[in-house]
């Protein structure tokens, strides 16, 4: 996930057991390993890694005080994200990570996670407002950059 104003404590043994369970009911175990080796360091980080096929828990699964999506997200909803990398990724959809498109990439993970039937209504209506916020952070930064190479 891009940054936002997240967990940054290490998990708990009964935190990583919970998000294991969460794994498995969204139907991530069908996809990819959840690797929870990092999940109680302080400041680890959620986040699909497409060369290793691996979703690894971080600290930042659990919802933060911010008051963008990004930092409201459940549990639920930020693996629900990190699995539909997973998934847009065995589809061969190969995205960059690099500016401005990431943001793209993220509003799309946004966008696919939200169709689970796993979620409840709150966890929808938050991805999907994640993902109308990064839609935005893309238009902002390529309009400047077309700014820039105008000038």
């Amino acid at each position: 996930m891009l940054s936002a104003s997240r967990n940054q404590d290490g998990l708990t043994d009964r935190e990583i057991e919970r998000c294991r369970q969460t794994w498995a009911f969204l139907g991530g175990n069908g996809c990819c390993i959840l690797d929870t080796s990092e999940a109680g360091r302080p400041g680890s980080r959620t986040r699909f890694n497409q060369t290793q096929f691996v979703v690894y828990l971080g600290a930042d699964v659990i919802p933060g005080f911010g008051m963008s999506a990004r930092s409201r997200m459940s549990e639920v909803a930020c693996l629900a994200h990190e699995l539909a990398h997973a998934e847009r990724f065995r589809m061969g959809i190969d995205r960059t990570i690099d500016r401005p498109d990431v943001f793209l990439d993220e509003a799309e993970a946004s966008l696919h996670a939200s169709f689970s039937k796993s979620l409840g209504f709150t966890d929808h209506l938050t991805l999907v407002e994640d993902a109308r916020s990064l839609i935005a952070e893309w238009q902002k930064e390529t309009a400047n950059r077309e700014a820039e190479n105008e000038s």
